[in-house]
């Protein structure tokens, strides 16, 4: 009976975190909270049962009456759990506040446990009564019940969840205290004649309605919660896993009809995509550090994700072994759900190994040493990340490297107060003297530290991304179309982290709440990451860096300042918006550069990709990938295409206005300004004035003799 009543309420609170994770933020606060208030009710329940007076009955024939309570409180807790109020369009049910997390806590958690904790004095006095010994019998029914509350997590984690899933565990659980209900009586205690008969039959009917009208597709309803705030875009379920640490949702966002990006909920936060902006950075964190270490034949690539680091490193073919660490083997199951332009499952790649395990306790039993190592670990709040970010951590990365090696490691700064992230900067560059900090044009930063003596970058074998087919057309995707513009990624050097980080203490294990629960201001990082990404000052940083100059091919310093400029132009771009067509001229008159075309006209390689693939399957033209082709064909820069595909909407009537003062811009550049005339007039009733009106019209009279419409 002891070991029983142990075993079902640690298996539930296992049960219970995890369902609240559906709604709650990961973070050790939330844990803290929940914890206490389970131990409350067990503490609460245990004074209270030292007050049951014991001339009702003896303790051994009162136990069958709080194990059927707890049966119905079980299933009743979680029936009429309190959904919280959608809190933004974003981040609908991430909920972060304790006190919001006491009060769910209160109602799922605490009834159970406080009758648990109304159960073991029971238990205690009735071995008590079997027992002579006293210091026995206590001792008895502790040894059996903490061997109980050992089992019960074990039983719920890796058998009850992955099996059933968490729904179906409750039932379970509350079917486990019935049992034990049934095994505590003996049949007189049953008969209708005595009050405590009347009372065991009336719960047992209550429990038996329940289980009969239980509405078993409750658990669907808090699936959805979890995931709507990522519906928003057209994404929907495709699959779903309750594994053994978290629950996980893989949605679709369809294209076309094709698909087009996929995203992996976990609990109830979007952890990974395949999202073409996510791209950018994830593959970096591959093409960076082969970049630096062309020779490089083997890697370590920690927490697996979607695959998309994987599968940049895959496409190298000089790379010789590729060892993928995860924590979750479910991640690794999912692989093969996932298709798409430029996609391929690089765990189908004899080169690649994977281990279920984690990454920080690979790193120390591991007797490999690798040339690269990179992680992309969960977002930094989730509770337990903080060790894959301290200066002991990444001291085990650089005991990993061989002479020579490079790590990579995401930081996120939008996820982190400005002194969280130059905590973490100088904990990094302690273990790495030769540290940089690199991202394309958003937050994602990327820390990168070489071990040993610096050496000269060979221009050839650095260029060979560039040269093979698959490599550069995967880079190209990203928006590295040629090797120069990796410099323009480029944020700072060990200098410059040493000048920020002035009087900073690292992130450490004996102090992980130097990153703490605290949610960051928007602005405050904004404005700090923006001193590194805006344009001029970037480039005057990235010339005047001695890592630099010791390590960059002399060719990739050359005529930068466009690049910086881009990247700059493209951040303020995806952060507050702008004149679009202003942005667009720019791309098309001082650059031959694809991605920002197509980035300024809201498309994509992989958009394309798809709107070419419908195409050539459709017997006419569909309407919906006309502006992804008109993108296109100005990526290339093929005025005379992307005419005719507008030219060619608006005859069959479904132009919008931006269409018209495009393909306006268009007429002009291509030297047409009088078809560029008499369209502005054919339109004019429908074009309301405003700023931008008055900047186009007074461009193109500038730039082109632009006659604009009275």
């Amino acid at each position: 009976m002891s070991m029983g009543a142990g075993a079902i309420l640690l298996g539930l609170e296992v049960i219970w975190f995890r369902f609240m994770r559906l709604y709650v933020a990961s973070t050790s606060t939330a844990f803290c909270v929940m914890l206490a208030v389970v131990l409350v009710g067990i503490g609460l329940g245990s004074v209270t049962s030292s007050l049951i007076p014991r001339r009702f009955a003896p303790p051994r024939k009162l136990l069958p009456i709080p194990l059927l309570l707890a049966a119905i409180g079980t299933l009743l807790s979680y029936l009429f759990f309190p959904v919280p109020v959608v809190q933004s369009k974003t981040n609908a049910f991430h909920i972060e506040s304790w006190q919001q997390i006491e009060r769910l806590s209160l109602a799922l958690m605490f009834p159970v446990a406080f009758l648990s904790g109304i159960l073991f004095p029971l238990i205690l006095t009735s071995v008590q009564r079997e027992v002579a010994s006293r210091m026995n019998s206590a001792g008895l029914t502790i040894l059996f019940n903490t061997t109980g509350a050992a089992l019960g997590p074990l039983l719920a984690c890796f058998v009850l969840l992955p099996w059933l899933g968490f729904q179906s565990s409750f039932i379970a659980g509350a079917a486990c205290y019935a049992g034990l209900a049934i095994l505590a009586t003996q049949k007189p205690m049953w008969s209708i004649r005595r009050p405590l008969g009347i009372a065991l039959l009336a719960h047992a009917a209550v429990l038996i309605l329940i289980i009969a009208f239980f509405p078993y597709n409750r658990d669907e309803t808090h699936f959805a919660n979890a995931r709507r705030p990522y519906e928003a875009d057209g994404s929907h379920l495709i699959k779903r896993i309750e594994g053994t640490a978290d629950t996980l949702q893989l949605l679709r966002r369809d294209l076309f009809g094709e698909p087009y990006y996929y995203r992996l909920i976990t609990n109830a936060y979007s952890m990974s995509s395949t999202l073409p902006r996510s791209q950018r950075y994830m593959r970096f964190f591959a093409y960076l550090p082969l970049v630096l270490r062309p020779e490089a034949e083997n890697a370590l690539l920690i927490c697996y994700g979607m695959g998309v680091t994987a599968d940049a490193f895959t496409r190298d073919t000089h790379l010789k072994h590729l060892d993928v660490v995860d924590i979750s083997k479910e991640v690794f199951e999912l692989a093969s759900s996932y298709s798409g332009p430029g996609y391929s499952n690089p765990l189908r790649d004899p080169r690649v190994t994977t281990f279920v395990q984690d990454g920080r306790f690979f790193l120390q039993a591991s007797p490999q040493s690798y040339d690269i190592i990179t992680g992309e670990p969960p977002p930094l709040k989730v509770a337990g990340t903080v060790n894959l970010y301290t200066q002991q951590f990444f001291s085990l990365m650089n005991d990993r490297l061989k002479d020579g090696g490079i790590a990579t490691f995401w930081l996120p700064i939008y996820q982190l107060t400005t002194e969280e992230t130059k905590t973490i900067l100088r904990a990094f560059h302690n273990v790495f003297p030769n540290a940089s900090v690199w991202a394309t044009s958003d937050l994602e930063w990327i820390m990168t530290g070489m071990k040993g003596p610096l050496h000269k970058l060979n221009d050839e074998a650095a260029r060979a991304l560039w040269s093979d087919t698959g490599t550069r057309s995967d880079l190209g995707r990203i928006g590295i179309e040629v090797p120069a513009q990796m410099s323009a990624l480029f944020l700072m050097d060990g200098e410059e982290i040493d000048r920020i980080t002035q009087g900073v203490e690292p992130l450490s294990d004996l102090y992980p709440k130097r990153l703490t629960d605290v949610r960051p201001d928007l602005k405050t990082t904004h404005d700090f990451g923006y001193n590194y990404l805006e344009g001029s000052a970037a480039l005057h940083r990235f010339l005047s860096s001695s890592l630099i100059k010791n390590i960059w091919p002399n060719e990739w310093k050359k005529s930068l300042e466009l690049f910086f400029a881009v990247r700059e132009t493209r951040y303020l771009s995806e952060i507050s918006g702008s004149n679009w067509l202003a942005e667009l001229d720019l791309y098309l008159r001082h650059t031959q550069l694809r991605t920002p075309v197509l980035g300024v006209l809201n498309s994509d390689e992989f958009r394309l990709a798809l709107a070419r693939k419908v195409t050539a399957s459709s017997p006419s033209l569909p309407v919906e990938v006309v502006p992804d082709l008109v993108a296109g064909a100005l990526a290339r820069r093929d005025l005379d295409g992307a005419i005719h595909l507008l030219e060619s909407g608006r005859a069959r009537g479904f132009a919008n206005i931006n269409n018209v003062f495009l393909l306006t811009y268009l007429y002009c550049l291509n030297d047409n300004v009088d078809k560029a005339e008499a369209l502005a007039a054919a339109e004019n009733g429908s074009i309301e004035k405003d700023w931008f009106v008055d900047w186009l019209w007074g461009d193109l009279q500038a730039e082109f003799g632009f006659r604009p419409p009275q």
